[in-house]
């Protein structure tokens, strides 16, 4: 079965307006899915769903949506009530830096529902449907600050703990049924997230390029669990399995303290 067989007709990619979630558009549509667009800004989803139906030849569907609203994702669910998504990317996300006690709690309670409750809701909705044709696959948005614990980023940390666990799961508990289950964890990536989090930019990291992590993304999907971007990050990551973990929390604590603006 072909890659756009296995995971289309259509894939539905949240967060779509911009960075990671727009280059999924951008590399699905290329790989002949049709692709629905959910996220805030219609504008910026608009024209880049024009790009991809010139270039790539594929449909598309704009669904303008604050998920963090109320009966957003079944909002979601009826305006694609019609098409058969093959693929749920679960990328819609941002992240807050700071003291816990310093960070304002509505953000901080948006920041979860959207993290981690939007997933589990829209999930909710599309796996069985996948399900009842046996085949296609999930994508879940983790970080590799889901690895440990992230002091001046915790309750984002948290959050993506959350969605590296609940990826993980769904590949052991569907992939005999024709369902893949991906959790996805970049490191620092040129988007817009040190901006949203108040943070100081990645100066002194290596910043991936969001077309490397997508094209990882998607070449991994159905081959593996989880999987994090980069050599760098992944050994960092043996590395704080391999360490005390007060120990391991102290060095994330020392890199995170002296980035966030709050």
């Amino acid at each position: 079965m072909q890659w756009h067989e296995k995971y289309g007709p259509w894939a539905l990619v949240t967060g779509a307006s911009s960075g990671l979630g727009a280059e999924f558009v951008e590399q699905l549509a290329a790989r002949g899915v049709n692709v629905v667009l959910v996220a805030r800004r219609e504008q910026q989803m608009a024209a880049l769903a024009d790009g991809v139906r010139r270039n790539h030849g594929v449909m598309t569907r704009v669904v303008p949506a604050d998920l963090t609203g109320r009966d957003a994702c079944r909002h979601v669910g009826d305006r694609t009530g019609d098409l058969e998504i093959g693929l749920l990317v679960n990328n819609a996300g941002f992240g807050l830096s700071g003291a816990y006690t310093d960070l304002d709690l509505d953000r901080m309670v948006n920041m979860t529902v959207l993290n981690c409750v939007v997933p589990v809701l829209l999930t909710n909705h599309y796996l069985p449907l996948m399900l009842d044709r046996g085949r296609g696959g999930l994508i879940f948005l983790a970080s590799t600050a889901a690895y440990q614990a992230t002091p001046y980023l915790a309750v984002y940390g948290a959050t993506k703990a959350f969605n590296l666990l609940m990826g993980e799961s769904l590949w052991k508990e569907y992939r005999m049924r024709g369902i893949d289950s991906l959790a996805l964890s970049p490191g620092f990536t040129k988007t817009e997230f040190t901006s949203v989090a108040h943070m100081k930019d990645a100066s002194g990291f290596r910043e991936a390029t969001p077309g490397a992590v997508v094209a990882l993304a998607l070449k991994k999907l159905g081959r593996k669990p989880s999987v994090i971007h980069g050599l760098a990050n992944k050994m960092l990551n043996f590395t704080g399995r391999l360490i005390p973990r007060r120990a391991a929390i102290a060095v994330t604590s020392a890199m995170l303290k002296g980035r966030t603006l709050s």
